[in-house]
C-alpha cells in the first residue's frame, strides 16, 4: 500500500486498476478508495515551500534548506514556488505536503510534490559533482540479468504480477519468454522486477534458506545476490 500512496501524491494521478487487489478487502470500488484517500490527506497534511543553494551534494542531503510553511493550498504554494524558480542564483526548490504537527523540520520531509530548480542550477550541480562513478550501476545491471532474469523467466507470468513489477503502463506482458528476456535485459535492473523475483525465490525454495531469518521479504531483498544464487544452486542440483 506504500506504494500507491506514493504514486497517488507525486503524480496527481495513477491508474489505479493496477493496485485493485490490494484495496479489495474494503469491498468498495478503486475509484471510491482514492476518494476517500484524498480526503483523508486533505484533512492530515498542508504543503511547504523549501529552497537550498546548489552544492556538490545530491539535494536530498542538503542542509542548508529555508522553508515557507505551511501554507493554506496548492495555489499559495505555486506562487511561491514560481517566485523562487525565477531567481538568478542557483537553488533547488522542492514542494512538500507535510503534517502541521508543530515539528520545525529544518529539511524537506514526507512526500515532495514538485521538485523544480533555477536556471543553470542542474548545470552547476553536474559541474560541481564532477564525473560520475557507474561501475556500481553496471555491476548491479550484470548481476540483474544474470541472477533475477533467469528466475523472472523460470515460470509464465500473469497480467497482474506484469502491472506490479513493470514501471511503465503502456507496455504489456510479451506472449513470448523470449521477448520478455530481451525487455528485462534492456532496462536493465528495475527494483519491482527484483521484487517479484525475490518473491519467486521464496517460494520455491520454501524454506531452504542460507539463512532462516531471510524468510521475512524484506532481509531476503537486502541479501538478493546470494538469495537468487542459491535458488540457483539449487535449480542445478534439480536437473543434474
Amino acid at each position: 500500500m506504500g506504494d500507491l500512496h506514493r504514486a497517488l501524491w507525486r503524480s496527481g494521478t495513477v491508474e489505479l486498476d493496477r493496485y485493485a487487489g490490494d484495496v479489495a478487502y474494503l469491498g468498495a470500488p478503486v475509484g471510491e478508495f482514492e476518494r476517500r484517500l484524498r480526503a483523508v490527506q486533505e484533512q492530515l497534511v498542508l504543503p511547504y515551500v523549501y529552497w537550498a543553494p546548489v552544492t556538490k551534494e545530491p539535494a536530498i542531503r542538503t542542509r542548508a534548506w529555508a522553508k515557507i510553511g505551511p501554507l493554506c493550498d496548492d495555489a499559495e504554494a505555486e506562487r511561491h514556488r514560481a517566485r523562487l524558480v525565477a531567481w538568478s542564483e542557483p537553488y533547488w526548490v522542492w514542494v512538500t505536503r507535510e503534517p502541521d504537527d508543530g515539528v520545525n523540520s529544518p529539511a524537506p520531509r514526507a512526500l515532495v510534490v514538485a521538485a523544480a530548480s533555477t536556471d543553470g542550477a542542474r548545470e552547476l550541480h553536474q559541474q560541481l559533482r564532477g564525473p560520475v562513478d557507474m561501475s556500481r550501476h553496471e555491476a548491479r545491471d550484470r548481476d540483474f540479468a544474470e541472477l533475477a532474469v533467469p528466475v523472472l523467466l523460470s515460470r509464465p507470468l500473469t497480467a497482474e504480477q506484469f502491472r506490479a513489477a513493470h514501471w511503465r503502463d503502456d507496455e504489456q506482458l510479451p506472449a513470448m519468454v523470449e521477448e520478455l528476456r530481451e525487455l528485462l535485459l534492456g532496462y536493465g535492473y528495475m527494483a519491482g522486477w527484483l521484487d517479484l523475483a525475490v518473491r519467486i525465490v521464496l517460494e520455491d525454495l520454501a524454506g531452504d534458506l542460507s539463512d532462516a531469518r531471510w524468510a521475512v521479504f524484506s532481509r531476503a531483498r537486502w541479501h538478493w545476490r546470494v538469495l537468487l544464487g542459491h535458488w540457483g544452486d539449487r535449480q542445478g542440483c534439480r536437473s543434474a
